[in-house]
């Protein structure tokens, strides 16, 4: 009777012992959770459940699903092919891997579907092998698209202001860069949300100005849009000694010539003096 009840209390740790082993502290240490990025290769690492011996284990079963996590059940099996969602069977000392290794490709997507990584411990007393508890890792997303349709423009190719109006689009784009020196030219600090409309302050100098925007979305991907403007300075008051004076135009030229020329006139009318083109014709007294 004794025997028998040893043999009852330890049926049930061999039939359901496997389903307690389960890896610790997973995490990547390439992608953090809900977070888009552009890395292609999603890389885990994992910590092999305390107390577990590499002779309690025959290895991990591990996959890469999507749009949902995989639970791992009796019957599954190594898959004979890598791809996406099908099962690769680990070595017991195991503590990382990435998804190139698993499915064989790079992942790319476009930052809507989600990537999750499945791990679970497998039982060496069990043939076939019976994994343990499946561990969860995401979602991860990944986004290898570059915003759509870039494009930068002025109002007017000839300016002679240095505060210039330009409007901007670019579908998916988070954040810009604006330059002149080249596309992604600015600091950390120098990216501004994205907006449809800025005005932007040109260089010194008169002639071409080249702007460069740069539009990247929350995944780091990027796309480039350019424009170009012809600065003109506008003349402008000058002074010397406190005098102001101003510059004039061809046709204030001409309306000052006619002014002095009527002032000329009316200095000699006012002196009796005869004007070009102008003579008096004295009275004589003729006596007959």
């Amino acid at each position: 009777m004794r025997i028998l009840f040893y043999i009852v209390l330890l049926f049930p740790s061999i039939v359901f012992g496997s389903e307690l082993w389960q890896v610790e502290n997973p995490f990547s240490s390439s992608h953090t959770v809900n977070i888009p990025s552009n890395t292609q290769a999603i890389t885990v690492e994992w910590t092999a459940p305390n107390g577990l011996t590499p002779a309690d284990t025959e290895g991990y079963y591990v996959t890469f699903s999507s749009p949902s996590p995989y639970t791992f059940t009796e019957s599954d099996t190594e898959s004979i092919t890598r791809t996406l969602g099908q099962i690769l069977k680990l070595n017991k000392l195991s503590v990382s891997t990435t998804s190139q290794d698993v499915i064989g490709e790079a992942l790319s997507g476009t930052g809507v579907e989600p990537f999750y990584f499945n791990i679970a411990v497998l039982d060496d007393m069990e043939v076939p092998f019976v994994p343990g508890v499946t561990t969860h890792l995401g979602p991860y997303f990944i986004d290898t698209e570059a915003p759509k349709f870039p494009t930068v423009s002025a109002p007017q190719s000839t300016s002679t202001s240095s505060n210039i109006p330009i409007t901007l689009g670019a579908s998916g784009a988070s954040v810009i860069c604006i330059s002149e020196s080249g596309y992604g030219n600015c600091g950390e600090s120098e990216w501004k949300d994205y907006t449809t409309s800025y005005y932007w302050s040109v260089s010194e100098g008169e002639g071409i100005k080249n702007i460069y925007v740069q539009f990247k979305d929350a995944a780091g991907n990027t796309a480039n849009a350019s424009t170009t403007i012809l600065y003109e300075i506008e003349e402008t008051s000058q002074g010397v000694g406190g005098l102001v004076y101003t510059v004039p135009t061809l046709n204030e030229w001409g309306i000052l010539i006619f002014m002095i020329l009527i002032m000329v006139v009316g200095i000699f009318r006012s002196k009796g003096i005869p004007c070009m083109g102008q003579s008096y014709v004295r009275s004589a007294n003729i006596n007959y």
